[in-house]
């Protein structure tokens, strides 16, 4: 694994790669939302859910929500737990 990222090094520093992950990453969010549709509502608003949630008590343990957010993060912050750095 160390060698294909050691062989991808390159590409880090061409203008068009940060494009080219973000076309990746909407077409893998594409996939998953295609799959999650294809589930039952009763199984598939939890993992939503499940999801978003997770992604926002990791925003306020390291505090690196977007910027647009921060209002209200900081409002939830006091009551849940924060990494201090």
């Amino acid at each position: 694994m160390e060698k294909l990222f050691q062989s991808l090094q390159p590409l880090y520093n061409q203008a068009w790669f940060p494009y080219a992950i973000g076309v990746l990453g909407l077409i893998f969010a594409y996939s998953v939302w295609q799959t999650l549709k294809s589930l039952p509502k009763l199984v598939m608003y939890p993992i939503i859910a499940a999801t978003a949630m997770i992604i926002f008590m990791n925003w306020v343990y390291y505090r690196n929500e977007p910027e647009i957010l921060t209002p209200m993060v900081n409002m939830i912050a006091q009551f849940l737990p924060a990494s201090g750095a």
